[in-house]
């Protein structure tokens, strides 16, 4: 799935440098060297691109690039990150996919899988490669989101492969969401909170299964600096850490996702009295 243009270009460069070394030092002659340059545009050209697996099995995913392979267990991987883009020079449009991981949390910081020409509408452009619809079939059989879900299912349509399930919808309770008075009443302070979050983040990466505790709380501490500040960033970092509580619980929550953070933090602090 990566854009061959793109190696050509990294190769191009590469086979240009190395023709004028062989040049100048006297290694070849001017034959020689295009000959060498023409060798190392066309690796990249068409050996490159194939230069990379990607193999689900039931332990995870394993990325072999450039025969280098690098294990993901499934309980790390949170979903699929695809990032909508354009290139300027061309005024193509694009879609990268990479894997969304529980460390290092960000939407787009897990690696690359590919990268696939889309439509202006940023729909699936003619045929979609049969790679990509197992891509995303690989999600649909562990039950893992992606960003985009209706441009995985009409892949997953075009190629006859089952559709992504629905992810179950978040009901708040009877009475309604509890307001942050209810939610955070007797929760630590804000600077005692942030001292054991310091502590608990080291702890998740030995103990993968305190990473759920670890977002709550920190998508609660976001909240509660919020509501205290009252400024804009604070309020842009709260809805990104709600959402990322969301993503992990692989739940979908309409409205403001800090009402779905506010209630789980209330039942998690009534359940350890």
């Amino acid at each position: 799935m990566q854009q061959r243009g793109e190696l050509v270009g990294v190769g191009s460069m590469v086979g240009l440098v190395v023709a004028i070394l062989l040049a100048e030092t006297g290694t070849a002659g001017g034959g020689g060297a295009f000959l060498a340059m023409a060798a190392i545009v066309a690796v990249a050209a068409f050996a490159l691109p194939h230069a990379y697996w990607l193999r689900a099995d039931e332990n995870g995913i394993i990325l072999v690039r450039l025969l280098v392979p690098r294990r993901y267990a499934w309980a790390d991987i949170r979903g699929l990150a695809m990032e909508l883009g354009r290139d300027e020079e061309n005024d193509g449009h694009h879609l990268t996919l990479r894997l969304r991981l529980a460390e290092p949390s960000g939407r787009f910081r897990g690696p690359r899988l590919g990268r696939i020409d889309v439509t202006e509408e940023d729909t699936p452009e003619g045929v979609p490669p049969r790679a990509l619809a197992e891509l995303f079939a690989v999600f649909v059989e562990h039950q893992l989101p992606v960003d985009l879900p209706e441009f995985a299912n009409e892949v997953l349509r075009v190629r006859g492969m089952p559709q992504l399930p629905p992810l179950p919808l978040w009901a708040p309770p009877v009475e309604g969401a509890p307001g942050p008075e209810q939610a955070y009443a007797g929760a630590p302070g804000i600077q005692d909170e942030r001292d054991d979050l310091v502590a608990l983040g080291k702890a998740v990466k030995r103990r993968p299964g305190l990473s759920r505790e670890y977002l709550l709380r920190r998508a609660a501490l976001a909240d509660r600096v919020f509501l205290r500040d009252g400024d804009g960033l604070a309020l842009a970092i709260a809805l990104r850490a709600a959402e990322q509580l969301v993503e992990h619980d692989r739940i979908k929550v309409e409205g403001d996702h800090r009402d779905y953070v506010r209630q789980q933090y209330l039942s998690r602090r009534t359940l350890d009295r």
